[in-house]
């Protein structure tokens, strides 16, 4: 730190002070504004999919377990319907991880199913 005899050197060490302190200020805000966006679960689950997906052989195992999931969330939506019993969303749960884990296993064949289905459709 420098000796500051002046009034003039003074206002000089203010003002250069007064600078950084905003600089600083500015970048730590960015900082904070960067770090909040990236713990939003959507930009978690964003970053997470694109690097899974950019690794090789693994983005295909992504999709599938993805695929699964949602069918296994849709399963239960269906077995349970809102309803408030305790035994039917107990089993909803096990009818979404049963159906999220068979869909995941078998994705390649029901794809192959789901494919021959619609070409007999069209047809």
């Amino acid at each position: 730190m420098q000796h500051i005899s002046t009034v003039a050197e003074l206002k000089t060490s203010i003002s250069e002070l007064e600078a950084r302190s905003f600089h600083q200020e500015f970048e730590l805000r960015n900082a904070a504004t960067a770090a909040f966006e990236s713990l939003n679960p959507i930009n978690i689950i964003k970053s997470t999919f694109n690097s899974a997906v950019a690794t090789p052989g693994i983005g295909k195992s992504v999709l599938k377990n993805a695929f699964g999931l949602a069918m296994g969330i849709l399963s239960k939506k269906i077995f349970v319907r809102g309803s408030k019993n305790i035994f039917r969303k107990v089993m909803g749960n096990i009818v979404e991880i049963g159906v999220a884990r068979t869909v995941a296993n078998n994705a390649d064949t029901i794809k192959d199913g789901g494919i021959h289905l619609l070409k007999k459709v069209i047809k």
